[in-house]
Order: C-alpha cells, then structure tokens, then sequence
C-alpha cells in the first residue's frame, strides 16, 4: 500500500476517476468504504481509520450538477449547510455544532491537500470553489490539529481534482435554467507513457433569484479554469504541477463585488518500494476582493498566502507506520477599506509526528502530536489518539481523543470598523481558541448490500473569540466565550436490487455557551446558527438507457441568527425536496434535469433572506 501523503493523493484520484466522467450510471452516491488519506496523511482503508470519515466519489460529483462544491454536501451526514444554491449565493458550512456566525472558519478546506481557508480571516469561501474537474471529495469529521494545524476544529474537507488517465478524453455540459441562469463547462485529459495532464474550464451565469431593495439584480457571473500535470520519471518517483484561476462579479445588498483567485502547486512524491516515502508541495494562493459599497466607500483586499510542506513516512516493522511532517506557511493581506488600511503579515511553523500501530489481527492504534508556532500568539500543541477494534471481518469500532485549536486570523489581530456609531477592533495580543474533543463510532458491513455507521461526540470550546467594550468605549476582541456541543451521526446505505439503491442520514446536536461575558444571559442558550436536528435520504434508478433518476429530500431543524436566541432572528424547520436526471441520447450525448426545492418551499437559511424556490436547470451533456 502506498503511504506518502501525495501519494494517498494520487491514489484517491485514480480511484476517483474510476467512475464516468460525465454522470455515470453505476456506484452509490457516497462511498462508505474507500481507500481514503485525509484522516490519517497516508493512504488507509476507510474501516482500518479510527475516524469519521466519507468519501463522496465522481460519479456523484458528475451526476450533481453542481455550480459550486457546497452543493455536493448535501448527501453527507453531519455536514451542516446553509444558504447552498445559484452560483455566488452566500454560503456557511459546519461540522459538529461549531458554528462561527456567517462563516466556515472552523473547517479546514484543502483542495489537492493545498490550504484554501483564506489569510484575512481564515474562511473557506465555497461559493467561490467551483464544482469543475473533481475526482472525489473526502470529508473527515471531527478535529484534526494533530495533522493539519489552525482551523481543523470541527473536520477537515479535502477535494482531490482529475488526472489525466489513457487516452484522450473530452467531455462537456451545456446547461441553462430559471432566474437567467447559464452553465458551460469542459474538460480534457490524456496521458501519454511517463506524461500526463488534466485541464478543464467552466462559465456560468445568473440574474439571481430576487432581487436587491434598490431593484438591481442580487447576480453573480464568473468563470474558473483549473489544470495539472504530471511526469513520473521512474516507478517510484512522481512530480505534479497544479494551476488555476477564478474570476466572479455581482451584485448582492451590500455591494458590488468582484473576486479574482489564482493558485500555483508543486508536488513531488517518492515512493520507493522498501525505505522511507518522502512528499514534498509548495504552494502559493493569491486572493483580491474588490467591493463598491452601497453606503459612501470602496474596499480593496489583497491576499497572499505562502506554504511548504515535507513528509517522510518509515515502516519500521510490519503493522507499523510512522509519519514524520512539518510545514511553513506565511499569510499576508494588504487591505485598504473605508475603516483604513491592514498591511500585516503572519509567519507560522508546524511539525508533526504521527504513529500507527497494528497490535495484532483485531486492534489497532494512532498516536499524533503536532507543534505549532507563531510569532504573534506563540505556540499550540496539539495531541492525539485512536483506537480501532475489527470485531469481525464486517464490523468495526473505534474511538479518539483530540486537541485543535484556530488560530487568531489577521483580521481578529488587526481590523478596525465602525458598526452602527460604534468602534470594533482586532486584538494583537489574541491567543487561539482551543477545543478538546471525544468521539466513538461504529462502521459495519450487513451482508453484501448495506452498510452503515454511526458516531457519537463531545467538545469543549474554550478560549472562543468575542468583543468587550475597554472604558475607551472602543469594543475589541477578547478570547472570553466557552462553549460545548455533543451530538450522534448516522448513516445507512442499501442496494435494493440492481436499479435501485437509497440512502438515510441523521444527526443530533445539541450546543449551548457555557460562558458569554460580553452578555452573561446568554449563557444556556443555544449556539447561534445551530440547527439540532438534520436529515437526509435519498432514492436512485439506474436503468440503462432509461438513464440515472435520483429524489432527495433535506430536513434542518429551526435555528437562531443570534447568540440570544430572540424570536425575530429565529429560522423555521425546512423540508427541501431535490431531483436529479440524465438521461443517454445514444452514443456519447446525454440530456440532464436538475431540480431544486421541487416542492416551492418558502424557508430561511440567514435570518430575513429568504432562499431560491423552484429551480429548474436543464442541460445536455457530452463524453468522448
């Protein structure tokens, strides 16, 4: 088995690319047993992980139709989604109760096991991920400073791109729908001997489906194009070069806003087939936002972010594995807004070491402890241990410990605005949050046609990020707020015959603060932006030359928008009702049918913004 990091990687992606290009006919929507490498950096049969972890493969990237990525979550357990919709729409993303208001700062976003969680303020955007080129999607759930570092509080998401593979392929989706929206994409890839390469494109369009108060489309158009390259000069060596650029504009209530991302990779994995596995990438992001604000102003936001990473994996002996890591990265912004300019950089340092124990057929163990340091909050550590137990050659149980933390982001050290008269500022001297978190789970095999799983967690948030007013009367950043949550996952899938196969998840989460100085009344309520209750199930057809049909349905529990847990920011319960079509026109054509929200229904996802009702998108699609 191969065990270097990018090495896990390129085994993902071939596995990935093992499915049709263009929305196959064959495989579940979401794999429960897998090779996967996010969990532990090195490639590892999902029932031998002792985490939470589901792999989401490309065929049901393909079948989605998605504009965006966060589409693609709604299948997975656990995952909780808000605001997912028409390309650009404002999008919040969570795993396990750790909700930081409109944001998704407490996940850890890596595409290609590149960090993609922004340098101003640690978010991943995933209205700006395109859904183009992707082989797989791994979704670790749960806490993973141990491995990855700051903000790999409530999991870690990894998005593996296509690699070129045999001959040459082609394939494309032309696709228009309501509210004026559009969708091209294409994609070609090839390998030749020692060479190979993927490329791919996309542009879509939309009018948006309201509109904003002073009447102006709330829009969004962009385009992304995305590719890489690889050369394996030997059996065990690899070298792979990744690029890309995105572009998107609109208009929303706030502002008009244009966002430009690019990316350049380096990887280089050597895998020998005795000795030590050495990976190494270098990366650079590069990030602008540029927004003309409704009230008197402009803001221009310049991000770089700058990283390296080197990983050596030994086998001293059989059943055992031991990783060795570090990485430095530097984040930069240049800002130059209405509330004045931020030019800060941030310097920062991990190691890590991790190791596998295999104590016999039945037991296995993980131990990990990662270092890391900065200048500007000094150091964290962060520890962890697994336990896995194979009961039978279809059961497996398991159970962890585990410390992370989120660092502070340059915006938390160094913003500055004014809100409503009042004066908000970031605090130099913030240290990072911390969770320490447990969880235990079961994965079983019944017979040949279902599997299922389930997990249970605790976490204690300390050291959470808030604003107290100073006798200045200026309100700037403390680290003050304590909060838990705990919560059960479940998932099931069933192939019913041949044709049919169906799926179910359910989760439950409860979070409350335990500590809230800036208002001591809120201590008990529920955390702001968390939904207890969340499900999904889902019904396939594979018929052949009847096509792929799919029926989703997706129920969120009733949510406050705020840490008072007022009435005027409360969100009703939903059901959302999905259908997804294709259809073979014979030879390499296909016609497609997405439909969102089939049932018209009227909900919130963000306190007073109402989301899209019935969308309908149809499209044809192309694979030579």
């Amino acid at each position: 088995m191969r065990s270097g990091w990018a090495a896990g990687v390129l085994a993902g992606a071939a596995a990935g690319l093992a499915a049709p290009a263009v929305g196959g006919t064959n495989g579940p929507p979401v794999v429960l047993d897998a090779l996967v490498v996010t969990a532990t950096r090195t490639a590892k049969d999902r029932m031998d992980v002792p985490a939470s972890v589901t792999v989401i493969p490309g065929e049901a990237v393909a079948g989605a139709a998605a504009f965006q990525v966060d589409e693609l979550f709604k299948a997975v357990g656990g995952v909780d989604l808000q605001g997912s919709g028409l390309p650009g729409a404002a999008v919040k993303l969570n795993l396990r109760g750790l909700t930081p208001g409109y944001q998704s700062k407490r996940v850890l976003v890596l595409v290609d096991g590149r960090r993609v969680n922004d340098a101003f303020q640690g978010n991943a955007e995933f209205a700006l991920i395109p859904a183009d080129g992707i082989a797989r999607i791994e979704v670790l759930r749960g806490p993973a400073s141990a491995l990855y570092g700051s903000n790999a509080l409530g999991g870690v998401i990894n998005i593996v791109t296509r690699r070129g593979a045999g001959a040459p392929t082609l394939d494309a989706r032309v696709a228009a729908g309501d509210y004026g929206t559009q969708q091209v994409q294409a994609g070609h890839g090839a390998r030749y001997g020692a060479l190979d390469y993927f490329v791919a494109a996309s542009r879509v369009h939309t009018d948006g489906y309201t509109d904003n108060s002073d009447g102006t489309d709330r829009d969004w158009a962009a385009w992304n194009v995305l590719g890489n390259a690889g050369w394996r000069p030997g059996r065990h060596a690899a070298l792979r070069l990744f690029g890309g650029a995105y572009r998107g504009e609109g208009r929303d209530e706030n502002s008009a806003r244009i966002a430009e991302r690019r990316y350049a990779m380096a990887a280089w994995d050597w895998d020998p087939p005795r000795g030590a596995r050495l990976a190494a990438r270098a990366y650079v992001n590069d990030g602008r936002d540029r927004y003309d604000w409704i009230y008197p102003g402009e803001g221009d936001y310049r991000q770089r972010t700058l990283g390296a990473e080197l990983q050596q994996t030994l086998e001293p002996a059989a059943g055992h594995r031991f990783t060795l890591g570090g990485e430095a990265r530097r984040e930069a912004v240049d800002i130059e807004d209405v509330s004045g300019p931020v030019d800060e950089t941030a310097d920062v340092l991990g190691l890590f070491a991790q190791d596998e124990i295999e104590l016999g057929p039945a037991w296995a163990v993980t131990t990990g402890l990662r270092w890391d340091r900065s200048a500007d909050y000094g150091a964290e550590w962060s520890p962890r241990l697994g336990v896995l137990w194979r009961a039978d050659a279809a059961t497996a149980l398991f159970a962890s410990a585990n410390r992370a933390h989120r660092a502070p982001a340059l915006s938390d050290r160094y913003v500055k605005t004014t809100f409503d008269g009042s004066v908000f500022e970031g605090n130099p001297d913030l240290r990072p949050e911390t969770l320490t978190a447990w969880e235990a789970g079961v994965r079983r095999r019944l017979g040949g046609r279902i599997s299922a799983e389930a997990a249970a967690f605790y976490n204690v948030l300390e050291d959470g990020f808030d604003f107290l007013q100073d006798p200045d009367g200026v309100f700037r950043i403390r680290n003050v707020n304590r909060a838990r949550t705990a919560g059960l996952e479940a998932r099931a899938d069933a192939t019913l015959s041949d044709r049919w196969s169906a799926w179910l998840t359910y989760s439950v989460t409860e979070g409350t603060y335990t500590r809230f100085p800036s208002d001591p009344a809120v201590e008990g309520n529920r955390l702001a932006y968390l939904a207890p209750h969340k499900a999904a199930a889902g019904v396939t057809y594979r018929g052949g030359r009847r096509g792929r049909h799919e029926l989703r349905a997706r129920y969120a529990g009733a949510r406050y928008g705020d840490a008072q847990n007022t009435d005027a920011n409360r969100m009703g319960d939903y059901v959302v009702v999905d259908w997804r079509s294709r259809v073979p026109l014979g030879g390499a054509a296909a016609l497609t049918l997405k439909i969102d929200n089939l049932l018209d229904a009227s909900y919130e996802a963000f306190p007073g913004v109402p989301q899209a009702g019935r969308f309908v998108m149809a499209g044809v699609e192309l694979a030579l």
